[in-house]
């Protein structure tokens, strides 16, 4: 076999509006975007409004060409190109070859007879994805409504394309194009493989990996295939076996037997230390000079079903288990993490991943209008442990049910499940994003349900169910949300059966109390919103725009009312902030203990709840958002919040019903002894009442009740609660407040901080003359993390943060002291 790699420069080539033309150079994988900018062409559309000076781009046909060496040989040359985005038509030597029109596919062409000895010319001309959806649309015989934004693509859910490119409660509307994946010519003379799956069995010890291989031959004869595992610990997991070969798609099946192999674990599984990775063995299969690769884990990994009944109602569990031991799923949603492609890199994966697993993710949920994600993510996920709920690629619209657009969802799908299908980490797969729960949203749907039904049942049923059972042998999830498989219960506001989209405190303007009033099975969306740090919000805007209600602020925040409700929720809760980093800060305060309260009280209601999944853990570009981490990587509060409320021994406190709960969340597989410490303190420091010390052995994937006690309300606003509890020697707390935040008497705090230099960090001291609440750090333009952030100071308690430089950086110690400031809620008004 000969592989002619033709990613690398390539010429692209269009016309301005206004006619001129453009010809520019582009690399792929990329995208035209990016290009253009690069070229000085358009300006960069995150910038201030420059989003709306580009959209011509996407409503542009474009066209990239470039030349390649050839020599013919005795064999078939195929041209393989994997996310071309999206209508594309494919000319070599100036000879129409062939065309596709979906982002999701992978498409071979048999070329040889288009190519000459020498040099050659590849041209691709890609046509307008939105021009091209809209002449679709014109030729429905009747509409398929979409969710539509205030900047938005017409008809995007008529192309296989990532469906937020479109636009988005949380992102712009820029239709790039390009090809993001791979282009090369693969010359071969026996064939070439379609792909590998491999499933396991297994007893005690003992495994058998069941491989099965698709493989197109060009021609009919009689090969040999290796089959190799290899690994640590590892040893004579090969076999050879002769086939027939049929001209066309074979189907080769083979088991290979494998001793002791290396578990692979979830990250809660995982050993404790930082960043622990699983075992990942490589599976390779090879014909004659063929072959191909498959990174492997052996686990039992599983999402899990069943009727039941809670609380005298009918109920349906839905939860993930590994090892014979449940998991409770704490994590987040994932979106895109860019949206010109050509900014992709490994480091950025790899950064965000890492982010989440040391915040004690250890689950992500792909959302359904984003892409198939590279392979980068999930080798990341297997090595990490982190479990992936999969949806695939549709979201909040009805889908046509036509011939031509199922063959089309049929060619991703046979790619795409194969592709994934033999990555650990995947732990379901889900046909949509809140497509069933949308056809409540449209008035199509209101006057003609059965219509718009039938073609879901087409599409999620008949054609991605059947692919998904096809070709694995995982859970497949018909909906998110969704009462179980093949049930068409409404899941938005049942909390006893299936998985849960629970945004009654956001979108309903609900108080954060709200989240008590459920007892879910399953929460695979909850969120609240926050602007990211002052850092970001200036790669985007200049000084004159630095207020909530300004115009580009307004036009950053793509959720509807999304800064009035911020701001609604301040009088709620808080006295109103002063200045606008002051209101900065306190969205990101307001959004942690948001979510931290939904947290506290799911975990608290296992094994009947078994997940907790936040909306979102990443941006797409810099703005307001629902984020736990900034478009450009860096951590909200809310994620440091989230690596104590995630962790796998957790001890948590919150009132309900006037009620103060102190419970004790032990994930591990092991008992824990736990001294914990209720503290009630006036806002001076002194003693309110008689403090509490209790001790405790938290038994292994429990939750223990510690404390409940009911509450002095009559003087509420004169106290707090301080709750420190010690494992194995390590201390961690949590403040209650019994009182609104506004109402409670603080006292202004005065917190001085020193900063010392050590070896590969810096150490931070911090100390207070009162009480100091959700005192935070922020690194303004210096790349690294803390070790904790938004703590309670008590006064005369010293505590210690280190601050820890981003790999590759080596900031000075008068740079760190310049950068690092410090921030209380006391002083945010």
């Amino acid at each position: 076999m000969k592989t002619i790699d033709l990613r690398g420069n390539w010429l692209l080539l269009g016309k301005s509006p206004e006619g001129k033309g453009i010809a520019c150079q582009l690399t792929i994988p990329g995208d035209f975007h990016s290009a253009l900018l690069k070229e000085g062409i358009i300006k960069d559309p995150y910038m201030g409004f420059n989003e709306k000076d580009q959209l011509w781009v996407g409503q542009s046909q474009w066209t990239i060409e470039r030349e390649f060496e050839y020599q013919p040989f005795n064999g078939r040359s195929f041209l393989t190109i994997t996310e071309a985005d999206t209508f594309f038509t494919v000319y070599i030597n100036d000879k129409k070859v062939a065309s596709g029109q979906n982002q999701f596919a992978r498409y071979r062409f048999d070329v040889s007879d288009y190519l000459l000895s020498g040099n050659n010319k590849i041209t691709i001309v890609f046509d307008s994805a939105e021009k091209k959806s809209v002449e679709i649309s014109k030729k429905l015989p009747y509409p398929v409504p979409y969710m539509k934004y205030d900047i938005f693509s017409p008809d995007r859910n008529l192309a296989r394309k990532c469906q937020c490119h479109g636009g988005w409660d949380w992102g712009p509307c820029i239709m790039v194009s390009g090809i993001y994946g791979d282009i090369k010519l693969e010359c071969v003379e026996d064939g070439l493989f379609n792909y590998v799956n491999v499933n396991y069995e297994h007893e005690n010890d003992n495994w058998i990996a069941k491989i099965l291989v698709n493989f197109y031959s060009i021609v009919e004869k009689s090969v040999h295939f290796d089959f190799e595992i290899a690994g640590p610990d590892i040893k004579n997991a090969t076999l050879t076996k002769e086939y027939h070969l049929n001209k066309g798609e074979n189907l080769i099946s083979v088991d290979l037997e494998v001793k002791s192999p290396s578990l692979w674990k979830s990250a809660g599984e995982l050993e404790e230390a930082c960043l622990s990775q699983n075992t990942i063995y490589t599976l390779t299969v090879k014909e004659n000079d063929v072959s191909e690769i498959r990174k492997i884990a052996f686990n039992t990994l599983k999402a899990v079903s069943k009727k039941d009944k809670i609380n005298g109602k009918d109920g349906r569990s839905i939860y993930f288990e590994n090892n014979g031991k449940r998991i409770f799923a704490k994590g987040s949603n994932w979106i895109p993490a860019e949206n010109l492609p050509s900014r992709l890199t490994d480091q950025r994966y790899k950064d965000l991943i890492e982010s989440a697993v040391k915040a004690h993710h250890n689950f992500i949920r792909v959302w359904g209008g984003g892409f198939y994600e590279k392979e980068i993510f999930y080798d990341l996920c297997d090595l990490y442990g982190i479990i992936i709920w999969q949806d695939f690629m549709f979201a909040c619209s009805m889908y046509p049910a036509s011939e031509e657009f199922l063959s089309e969802v049929q060619n991703e799908l046979d790619y795409q499940i194969p592709r994934l299908q033999s990555h650990a980490c995947i732990g379901l797969w889900c046909g949509n994003n809140e497509n069933y729960g949308a056809m409540n949203w449209f008035e199509e749907c209101h006057q003609n349900h059965d219509r718009y039904m039938v073609d879901y049942d087409r599409l999620y049923h008949d054609t991605i169910g059947k692919a998904v059972k096809k070709y694995d042998n995982r859970l497949y999830w018909q909906s998110s949300p969704c009462a179980g498989p093949d049930d068409f219960a409404d899941n938005w506001h049942a909390d006893t059966m299936g998985d849960m989209h629970y945004w009654s405190v956001w979108h309903e303007r609900k108080s954060f109390d709200a989240y008590l009033s459920i007892r879910p099975r399953f929460v695979s969306e909850f969120g609240y919103e926050s602007f990211p740090s002052m850092e970001c919000i200036r790669s985007f805007a200049d000084e004159k725009d630095l207020n909530f209600t300004s115009k580009l602020m307004e036009y950053h925040q793509r959720s509807p009312s999304g800064n009035s409700i911020i701001i609604e929720n301040f009088s709620r809760y808080f006295k109103f902030p002063l200045g606008f980093e002051n209101m900065v800060y306190l969205s990101q305060v307001q959004q942690a203990l948001a979510i931290k309260t939904a947290v506290d009280w799911w975990r608290s209601l296992a094994p009947s709840c078994m997940g907790a999944v936040i909306w979102q853990l990443n941006d797409i570009w810099p703005g307001p958002s629902w984020s736990m981490l900034e478009y450009n990587g860096k951590w909200k509060l809310l994620q440091y919040l989230s690596a104590r409320f995630f962790a796998p021994l957790y001890v948590s406190a919150f009132i309900k019903d006037k009620l103060l709960y102190v419970k004790a969340c032990n994930d591990n597989s092991r008992d824990c002894d736990i001294n914990v410490k209720v503290q009630y303190l006036r806002f001076d420091g002194s003693q309110y009442k008689a403090e509490k010390n209790i001790n405790i052995k938290a038994p292994s994937a429990s939750v223990t009740d510690i404390f409940e006690e009911a509450l002095d309300s009559e003087n509420a606003e004169d106290y707090f609660i301080y709750v420190s509890s010690t494992i194995n020697g390590k201390t961690s707390s949590e403040v209650i407040f019994p009182a609104l935040y506004k109402h409670a008497a603080l006292e202004k705090a005065n917190i001085s901080m020193q900063i010392k230099e050590r070896s590969c960090d810096f150490e931070i001291i911090l100390t207070t003359d009162k009480p100091a609440f959700y005192v935070s750090l922020d690194n303004d333009n210096l790349p690294g993390l803390f070790s904790d952030n938004m703590i309670t100071l008590l006064a005369g308690k010293e505590e210690k943060l280190i601050f820890t430089p981003k790999a590759g950086t080596k900031p000075s110690l008068e740079d760190v002291k310049k950068k690092i400031s410090v921030k209380n809620l006391s002083g945010s008004y």
